[in-house]
């Protein structure tokens, strides 16, 4: 209702000296605050917040009447009475000065530029100048006075420390005739009561008095901390009728407050309670309505005994202080809405013994948008003091009294608020639109603003990586909290002369604003964010609104007072007219109004004279004119004390007797009296006449009530009476629809009361949403200087909501009304949160029963289950549940609900594997180990064949996770409650509960990552087509990057450590058999996420299964494949594309001047598609096989390093410098471009412009740069460059120009470009791995001439077995031919590489020859190694003979040393066994060299040596050189 905003202002008072404030008060229009010090009485206007007047006493009235203690306005505000420490009464005249217009005139400079230009710089408002003066003094001889209050315009009450109560008239004269003694006066508890007894106790007397006629009596306190009630049957308070009666269970009374609106009355007690009562009607005793405490959650200590307490102006909220400092606020019936022991005041503050808000007084100002408080600052000292453990319990009259420290200082604040239009315009419950009112200003989040973040996960998929998951899922929490408020100040020119608004109305569609001030009305729009005001401000004066403010259709309704014809009129002005008075109806009613309410098309009001009057409107034409008819009047007199207790009236269709159809004219009226909710229904009898019954009470303790207008989605929530009763919660007067055709229970009644707890204060309510909206505060610190103006906390609002749906389904079940639940709830299961509800439901019923100490006998819980088992959602709502709740408690659920077991199995029949993985965390716990595995290789199995990689690689953390070791340990985490007498053993903590936690969290997922050698990239001009939480960004890819550099160190390291377990090795074979399944089946989209998701090293594994899984049978069904899979158009065939095949010129003019065509414009932005086939190169869009930075870069390196030329193979060195050369001229070419201007890229691979002849260049180009380039970026190169370059050079075949692959590859449409990055990504690994058969494919698919280049090469490779060169060759020769009858948008393509068929043919020759050869240097191995293996016999020669035999011997070993093995060479150098090193060791006899060569000859080692170029590198190598040069 209530809620504070902003700083605490800090009023600047006149120098005060010695004195200290004692008290501020307000007169009853709380437009003038008389603000009380020791020696001085002050007159302060509210706004503009100045001093008007003071009166300080001198110094010898000080000494003989003493000083001032308590203050008191007469209800006319013409005088005031003090009290004073000496007991007397100083009756002062407050009187108006005649001959002054008014006090702050303010005055124009006569200077040009110092004039205020704006209305705003003006005080409009009249602040009248006023003289205070001393009229009478009396005396009062019967002891102290303790407390005054005023009853009537004439008399005050005046109580004495002789247990009196004295009436003294404003004139100073005391009315003995109705003083009061308490000794005289009998007490009971309540009125029927025939026994009273009076108080007999010696020095007992009242210290607090408060008066309230329409409670009928005065709220009264004793100093021995009794509280009681004083009433009679006349307000003239006969001495011999009045009559006491106690408020029982109070001890401990330190003050008192009356609510005279809802007929409230509050004591305050020393244990910082609050208890408050109200009249019982049938006993007449004072009955406990409820008790306004703070919990421990609110401030977990006791901030001493109340000190005082206020009610607001409208009685819908009260404020208490406490001793030890602080204010609370709690709403009518008991609802806290503000504490300030909870504010942030910063860490060193110590509430409980130095509080910064200590409250000596406090009043409301107008209209309760402001609380003046005299704050008390105590100093180090005192503070030290204050909280004493060992202290006794404070009195009355130390609460009340001067017995405080004087160690302080005081000082006057103001805190202002917004409060709900409810307070004072109940009328606007009909609306769901969230808004508050403050002084000057409106504060609106309308429900249109509300935020629903429950969405699907896959909404955010859009931008994944590669391969990649969710970067950021999606939030599960239903509503999104704000404090965005839009705030409307009110304009200036109105609110200088209306302020405070009064009433403020929106409409049904949130879209206008009307509000009412002090006079006039004004209306804003939210479209044009303009307001409206009145042209003429004399009509803006001259009414009133005093009975409340509504919208119906495009009119602004209001209940006014006209000053000029003094009476009450009913107004309707139009929205899209001016506000004038010629454009409104106008319609006079008897009686003041005090409440209005409207349904459709039907007007309430209430009037002083206690009736209700129904009006049937109806709009005649969009100019004004409105035809107000009255249809009935109601005398409600009887039902209320006074017209005021009428808290609110509104007009319904609800009906006691509740119906799916409900006929015409059925409306009822329901009244709030003071708190108690009452149903009046209106009835048609005799022609059309209306009738009321009898009233019906439906509730107590009512503070606010919403009534739906009805809907056709979900009739029981929009057909409910919707009630808030403070600290008693909600409540909600469902109707019960019987089921069609069933007559078997017209015994139960149409309508249930149901009551729930809310844990917001409810200001709006969604009722098609089932969601309660509300506001609370909330507080920020900005400087911790107690000196400070801004010490105290910045208040700021906050909108909260809540979801009421599971209370009123467990309040259903609860009474065995599950049918009733059931139609409820289907009827909201479109709703978003519905699961949560669900969810709330069952974790709300679990605890309370799990934990309870005493058995249940009624358990609710499987009541409950079997209602959640109704919904799709049953298995999702009970492992949610039982995730968010102790494991203590999960044996009572699963008791309930089922095995966990029997769940997850239930989840793997549906298909929920989400659920299912869930549940895992329960059978973790509940289970051993060996039967979670189990159930999760099941899932981690079945997840993979749905191709959730999400969830299997959280399984197969989870899997890693489990200890071998605790594999059939039992778990000890049965826990069995309390109740059921069984030993409770304690919670073991899971070691393994932060990788368990995996399975419901969405992960971060980041792609397998390449191990090879990349090149570097430029990364100004690198665009990474991944969202902004992707792989490069992500801080586990760089944690990843420095402990795992490559892929040999990363797998040794997993192996050492956790391979060696069977588990590693198990989960490892269920990953590479669902590999194996992927490749086997082509789909490399799954196949490339899952190796991203589940980190599987797919580089490494793809070279194990070269010769098996990854091998390709059907390359045209292959290809197929892939375009189905990346959802890769096919090319579409166009004209005939000529592509020159040999190195002569061409003889046809026609394919002259069609290369002639081929021109490239340097200054176009389209890159080029024909690159460089790696992943690497990708840099958004395609720029060729290098950039112009990798091309300026590589030149530099060329040019500045040379390469030099090895000695023992001069064809390469001729290679090489020929492509130095040719990349010099490319580079300087490329500075020249930019010196003319042109666009900042070059293609290494155009041909010269003279002639087509110039392929021959070309194509030594095109070997080279393939060469550098696959060298660069592949591991499989590494150490066969040499091999390469001499193999490419004795192959003569002909690459077409970069303008001919260019025009191949765009050719045609093209796929998305996700799966183009996809494509090159796969690649590049397969690539890596030596998988040429999907190289080939792949590169076919992106019509990448340069990607098949460089797989054809890749197949020169030693690694690369007879077997796979003929598969290749073949599956190559295959897709020729399909294209050429099938397919022929591949023809041009396919015809610019075919050939490579004869390139594969030549590298399938050599591979078979080169295979003869190494068979025939096996046996040779084997020869000499026999040969070595025979003793050789000694001779008996001559010593000189002996010696040069063994000079020769030695020469033969030396030679040996120097030239490695033949051994050796056979295994390409890199690759030693055993044998091979151990012939190295021996030293070979002549006649195993002779051996040797004549084996050379047979061989014709001539002609090999002309056949394959890596024989003439294998001579070379040979052992023995010198042997050979002997033969």
């Amino acid at each position: 209702m209530y809620f504070p905003i902003g700083w605490p202002k800090v009023l600047k008072l006149p120098d005060l000296g010695d004195t200290r404030l004692k008290q501020v008060t307000s007169n009853r229009d709380r437009i003038l605050f008389a603000i009380l010090t020791d020696d001085a009485l002050a007159i302060w206007f509210c706004k503009p917040c100045v001093p008007i007047v003071v009166h300080r006493r001198s110094r010898d009235s000080i000494e003989n009447l003493g000083t001032n203690l308590l203050v008191e306005w007469k209800p006319d505000s013409s005088k005031l009475v003090i009290v004073t420490s000496e007991g007397h009464l100083l009756f002062y005249s407050l009187n108006v000065i005649s001959d002054q217009k008014g006090l702050y005139v303010q005055t124009d400079s006569p200077h040009a530029n110092l004039r205020r230009d704006s209305a705003e710089l003006f005080i409009k408002e009249i602040i009248p100048p006023l003289q205070l003066s001393l009229s009478e003094e009396a005396m009062v001889w019967d002891g102290k006075i303790t407390s005054i209050v005023c009853i009537t315009m004439t008399e005050v009450m005046v109580a004495t420390s002789n247990s009196h109560v004295l009436r003294y008239r404003w004139d100073g004269t005391q009315n003995r005739d109705y003083n009061l003694d308490l000794r005289r006066i009998p007490f009971c508890i309540n009125q029927q009561v025939s026994k009273a007894v009076p108080i007999v106790e010696e020095n007992t007397y009242i210290i607090t008095i408060e008066y309230s006629p329409l409670v009928g009596g005065f709220a009264i306190v004793l100093n021995d901390g009794r509280a009681a009630f004083l009433t009679a049957s006349s307000l003239r308070f006969d001495p011999n009728q009045v009559q006491g009666i106690w408020a029982q269970g109070i001890e401990d009374a330190t003050c008192a407050s009356v609510n005279h609106k809802y007929r409230l009355i509050t004591f305050g007690r020393a244990n910082s309670e609050c208890v408050v009562y109200h009249i019982d009607e049938s006993t007449g005793g004072l009955a406990v309505s409820h008790h306004c405490v703070l919990s421990s959650k609110d401030y977990p200590g006791c901030p001493g005994a109340v000190t005082e307490l206020k009610w607001t102006p409208d009685g819908c909220a009260m404020v208490a202080t406490w001793k030890n400092g602080g204010i609370a606020m709690w709403s009518t019936f008991g609802a806290l809405l503000m504490c300030s022991l909870g504010w942030d005041y910063g860490l060193h503050v110590d509430l409980q013994r130095d509080n910064p808000l200590h409250v000596a007084s406090m009043e409301w100002g107008t209209e309760g948008y402001q609380l003046w408080m005299i704050r008390k600052q105590f100093t180090k000292d005192t503070c030290d003091n204050i909280q004493d453990p060992n202290a006794n319990p404070v009195t009355p009259e130390e609460v009340n009294g001067d017995n405080d420290d004087d160690n302080f200082t005081t000082s006057l604040i103001q805190l202002d608020f917004a409060k709900s239009a409810l307070t004072i315009n109940p009328c606007m419950s009909h609306q769901s639109h969230l808004y508050l009112q403050g002084e000057d200003k409106l504060f609106i989040n309308s429900a249109d603003t509300l935020i629903k973040i429950f969405s699907d996960r896959t909404a955010n998929n859009k931008d994944e990586g590669v391969f990649g998951g969710d970067a950021s899922p999606a939030s599960t929490k239903p509503l999104a909290e704000g404090r965005q408020w839009l705030v409307i100040p009110v304009p200036s020119t109105y609110s200088a002369t209306n302020w405070p608004i009064r009433y403020s109305a929106i409409d049904h569609d949130g879209q206008n604003m009307a509000i009412a001030g002090r006079t006039g009305i004004a209306h804003y729009s939210m479209l044009t964010r303009r307001w409206k005001l009145f042209g003429n401000e004399s009509q803006e004066k001259d009414f009133i609104v005093s009975g409340g403010l509504l919208w119906w259709r495009d009119y602004v309704v209001l209940a006014c007072y006209s000053i000029i014809d003094n009476g009450d009129e009913l107004r309707f002005y139009p929205k899209d007219c001016k506000l004038d008075n010629k454009f409104a109806r106008i319609v006079r009613v008897a009686s003041p109004i005090l409440l209005m309410n409207s349904l459709q098309d039907t007007l309430v009001t209430f009037g002083s004279d206690g009736q209700v009057a129904i009006w049937n409107i109806k709009q005649i034409d969009a100019a004004g004119n409105v035809d107000v008819s009255k249809l009935q009047v109601v005398d409600i007199s009887a039902l209320c004390v006074h017209p005021a207790c009428i808290v609110s009236i509104t007009l319904t269709t609800l009906r006691a007797e509740s119906g799916r159809g409900q006929n015409q004219n059925s409306e009822s009226l329901v009244l709030n009296v003071s708190g108690r909710l009452l149903l009046v229904q209106r009835e048609t009898r005799n022609g059309g006449k209306f009738t009321c019954s009898m009233p019906t009470v439906l509730a107590g303790c009512v503070e606010n009530v919403w009534v739906p207008e009805g809907g056709k989605d979900k009739v029981h929530l929009t057909e409910a009476l919707w009630l808030f009763c403070g600290a008693h919660g909600m409540r909600v007067w469902l109707p019960l629809f019987p089921r069609d055709g069933d007559k078997s229970h017209t015994f139960m009644s149409k309508r249930i009361m149901l009551p729930f707890h809310l844990r917001i204060y409810p200001l709006a309510i969604l009722f098609e949403d089932a969601i309660i909206l509300g506001a609370e505060n909330d507080t920020v610190l900005y400087t911790t200087d107690s000196n400070s103006p801004f010490s105290l906390p910045f208040s700021v609002l906050q909108r909260t909501s809540q979801v009421y749906l599971h209370q009123i389904l467990r309040q259903l079940i609860r009474r065995n009304l599950g049918y009733h639940a059931w139609e409820i709830a289907r009827s909201c299961t479109s709703l978003p949160y519905f699961p949560h509800s669900l969810e709330l439901l069952l974790h709300e019923v679990l605890e309370e029963e799990a934990t309870s100490k005493e058995p249940i006998p009624d358990a609710q819980l499987p009541s409950v289950i079997e209602f959640i088992m109704e919904f799709p959602v049953y298995l999702q709502t009970v492992v949610q549940c039982a995730r968010k709740t102790e494991i203590a408690l999960w044996p009572y659920l699963f008791s309930a609900a089922g095995k966990p077991k029997d769940l997850f199995q239930e989840c793997m029949a549906k298909g929920h594997l989400d659920t299912a993985a869930t549940y895992l965390i329960i059978l973790q716990n509940l289970e051993t180990s060996s039967v979670s595995r189990q159930y999760a290789t099941l899932l981690l199995d079945t997840a993979l064949n749905q191709s959730k990689w999400e969830l299997a690689k959280d399984l197969v953390r989870f899997l890693r996770a489990i200890d071998p070791n605790d594999v059939e340990s039992p778990r000890n985490s049965m826990i069995i409650p309390n109740k059921l007498n069984l030993s409770q053993p304690a919670t073991p903590v899971s070691p393994n509960a932060e990788d368990i936690s995996l399975v419901l969290g969405n992960v971060q997922r980041v792609r397998s990552y390449s191990t090879s050698v990349t090149p570097k990239i430029n990364e100004k001009n690198q665009i990474t087509p991944l969202n902004a939480n992707s792989i490069a960004e992500s801080p586990l890819v760089q944690r990843r990057k420095k402990s795992m550099p490559n892929s040999s160190s990363r797998s040794e390291n997993r192996d050492s450590t956790n391979s060696n377990t069977a588990e590693e090795f198990f989960i490892d074979v269920i990953l590479q058999r669902h590999a194996r399944r992927l490749l086997a089946h082509h789909k490399l989209t799954d196949m490339g996420y899952f190796a991203a998701h589940l980190d599987f090293h797919l580089v490494a594994w793809l070279g194990k299964e070269r010769e098996r899984a990854a091998r390709i049978d059907d390359f045209v069904c292959g290809l197929k494949q892939l375009h189905d899979d990346f959802s890769w158009p096919y090319p579409v065939p166009h004209g005939s594309l000529s592509i020159p095949l040999s190195r002569s010129p061409p003889e046809s003019p026609n394919i002259d001047e069609k290369f002639k065509q081929l021109h490239m414009d340097c200054n176009n932005h389209t890159s080029s598609r024909v690159g460089d086939s790696g992943y690497i190169s990708y840099q958004g869009l395609y720029t060729g096989l290098y950039t112009p930075q990798n091309t300026l870069e590589l030149s530099s390196q060329v040019t500045e390093t040379p390469s030099e030329p090895e000695p023992d193979s001069p064809n390469t060195a001729i290679e090489r410098n020929s492509f130095n050369g040719m990349i010099r001229t490319h580079s300087k070419n490329y500075e020249s471009l930019r010196s003319n201007g042109g666009e900042k890229r070059v293609f290494l691979y155009d041909p010269p412009r003279s002639s087509i002849g110039g392929y021959r260049m070309m194509e030594t180009q095109i070997r080279a740069n393939a060469d550098d380039t696959m060298s660069s970026i592949s591991s499989v190169w590494g150490e066969d460059r040499e091999y390469i370059g001499t193999s490419c050079s004795s192959e003569n075949w002909e690459v077409p120009s970069t303008q001919v692959l260019e025009q191949l590859s765009n050719a045609g449409s093209k796929g998305s470009q996700r799966s183009e990055v996809q494509l090159r990504y796969l690649l590049q690994l397969f690539m890596e791995a030596s998988c040429l058969e999907w190289s080939l494919l792949i590169s076919v698919l992106l019509r990448d001439a340069l990607a098949v280049l460089r797989t054809v090469n890749a197949a020169k490779s030693p690694d690369q077995s007879i077997e796979s060169v003929k598969r290749l060759k073949q599956g190559l020769q295959i897709l020729h031919y399909w294209t050429d009858t099938q397919c022929l948008g591949y023809k041009p393509f396919m015809l610019a590489i075919q050939n490579q068929i004869s390139v594969l043919s030549t590298i399938l020759a050599t591979k078979i020859q080169h295979e003869q050869i190494l068979e025939h240097q096996r046996v040779i191995s084997a020869t000499l190694s026999k040969v070595s293996v025979a003793p050789i016999p000694r001779s008996r020669k001559s010593s000189a003979n002996q010696s040069e035999t063994n000079s020769k011997d030695r020469l033969s070993v030396t030679s040996v040393k120097e030239e490695p093995d033949m051994s050796q060479l056979s295994a390409n150098s890199h690759d030693e066994s055993l044998p091979q090193r151990e012939a190295l060791r021996r030293a070979p006899s002549p006649r195993a060299i002779a051996l040797f060569l004549k084996k050379l000859r047979i061989l014709k080692i001539n002609h090999l040596l002309n056949v394959h170029t890596e024989l003439t590198t294998t001579i070379k190598l040979i052992t023995w050189p010198g042997a050979l040069m002997n033969c």
